[in-house]
């Protein structure tokens, strides 16, 4: 069994930066086909098209218990 996948299933899906390309506020949201995923833990967003980044990621963060999208501020 892969070590990296047993110790913690790091994701987009259930990171607190990342959000579906989709809610994107217009005309982002365009992308969401070929970028499903968007990374907001930097000042510019961050289209992701694979989230194989998001395992290695040294800033990654679990969402809060309700599985929510953080609010942008």
């Amino acid at each position: 069994m892969d070590e990296k996948k047993s110790s913690a299933e790091k994701g987009a899906h259930n990171c607190k930066w990342a959000e579906p390309t989709l809610f994107e506020a217009a005309p982002g949201w365009l992308d969401a086909e070929a970028t499903p995923w968007t990374c907001h833990r930097d000042a510019v967003p961050k289209r992701l098209e694979t989230t194989e980044i998001c395992e290695d990621c040294p800033r990654w963060e679990q969402r809060d218990g309700a599985g929510q999208v953080k609010p942008k501020v």
